[in-house]
């Protein structure tokens, strides 16, 4: 039982600078992985994807033997890399309103844990099929579940990148829903990614990619194609197989 990794991150074919950042480590019998896409001009966002991803690592580093449940782990952890984030840009005045958008997966045993905040996503891979296991925390998303926009206006819609919530920044971090759980079972694959791989791809685009292969040679498909369709963003994904009993 355990789980092989595929991850990358690029910068796009757009964008000068990446602000995504991201992290897989092995603490204790918890996999940790986390991908950060930093928010804010003047270097901010790269600082603030830095912060969240090493802070939430740290946290876990100290405090994963408390037997505290996973679930607070998560939500501690993230809560301590939001102060992080607004303790550095207020002590770092030009990078005032830095934020990160975030996915964070801990897998343990047979269960895998999650949160997001923001336009970051978790995909379940299961059985040749494909189902997002998150819900952007967007403005487009809002207006969509409130019935103002159709799925295809959502799809082009000039605002869809504007996000309600993320870590520093200038929102109030508050946790609508609770961690997300889900029993894992023999060849599940769960894919992880920032916005510039699905602004360019569809899901089952994503799907046909990612569903079978080496995990790090579909990884870099997927970059490949996301940049070959323009690259318009910073681009990363962390692609886990899960092997069960």
């Amino acid at each position: 039982m355990g789980i092989i990794v595929g991850n990358m991150s690029h910068t796009g074919m757009v964008r000068a600078v990446n602000e995504d950042y991201f992290g897989c480590y092995r603490i204790g019998d918890i996999d940790l992985l986390m991908i950060a896409d930093g928010m804010g001009g003047h270097r901010g966002g790269k600082v603030a994807s830095k912060i969240a991803v090493d802070t939430v690592r740290e946290y876990f580093e100290a405090h994963a033997k408390d037997n505290m449940p996973v679930e607070s782990l998560i939500d501690e952890s993230l809560s301590t890399a939001n102060r992080m984030i607004r303790d550095y840009a207020s002590a770092n005045l030009e990078l005032y309103g830095m934020g990160a958008t975030a996915i964070l997966l801990v897998v343990k045993g047979d269960t895998a844990y999650f949160r997001h905040l923001g336009d970051c996503r978790l995909y379940l891979i299961r059985d040749g099929k494909i189902k997002r296991l998150t819900k952007d925390h967007t403005l487009v998303q809002k207006m969509l579940d409130d019935g103002i926009i159709t799925y295809a206006e959502s799809l082009m819609h000039p605002e869809r990148n504007i996000v309600n919530k993320a870590l520093g920044g200038r929102f109030y971090l508050e946790y609508d829903e609770p961690v997300g759980t889900l029993k894992l079972i023999n060849q599940d694959r769960l894919l992880m990614c920032s916005d510039g791989l699905f602004d360019s791809m569809s899901d089952e685009e994503i799907l046909e990619i990612a569903k079978e292969g080496d995990v790090q040679r579909c990884v870099s498909s997927l970059i490949d194609e996301a940049n070959r369709r323009g690259g318009n963003d910073n681009i990363t994904v962390q692609l886990v197989l899960y092997k069960g009993e």
